[in-house]
């Protein structure tokens, strides 16, 4: 999926929402790059977007796990933590232009943790996937 596509596909749920609180939906655009003007007001879609980080908690015999913990931590501000699905998926949301320290665990079985340094370029999700020993 494009940038440009989720920027213009954005700025029609804008304007859904807009056309739903009775606003005049014809005032919201998008801007050519990221950026997308209601009344006014400029939102910079780049700024506010956010990757996933998504994959598998498994154990040393490669089964699923479910129920584990995975916790991504900045390097500044809260972390965000989710529970593994019963097929050992998770998933995460991430901001560009950050360092992350990812680790998962269950039943005091813990992973070796992950360091993730993600760009301020980065586009594409990532896959990170845990073997709990």
């Amino acid at each position: 999926m494009s940038k440009k596509w989720v920027t213009l596909c954005l700025a029609g749920c804008f304007g859904v929402m807009l056309g739903i609180a009775g606003v005049n939906s014809s005032s919201a655009y998008a801007a050519e790059g990221k950026k997308l003007a209601m009344e006014g007001t400029v939102f910079d879609l780049k700024a506010s977007s956010s990757l996933t980080v998504y994959g598998y908690v498994s154990d040393k015999t490669f089964h699923p796990v479910a129920d584990a913990k995975v916790t991504a931590k900045p390097s500044k501000g809260s972390s965000e933590s989710a529970t593994s699905e019963s097929d050992g998926r998770y998933s995460l949301n991430v901001v560009p232009g950050m360092n992350y320290t990812l680790n998962a665990g269950k039943g005091g079985k813990k992973t070796k943790s992950v360091k993730l340094k993600i760009k301020d370029s980065e586009e594409s999700d990532l896959i990170v996937n845990f073997l709990l020993k």
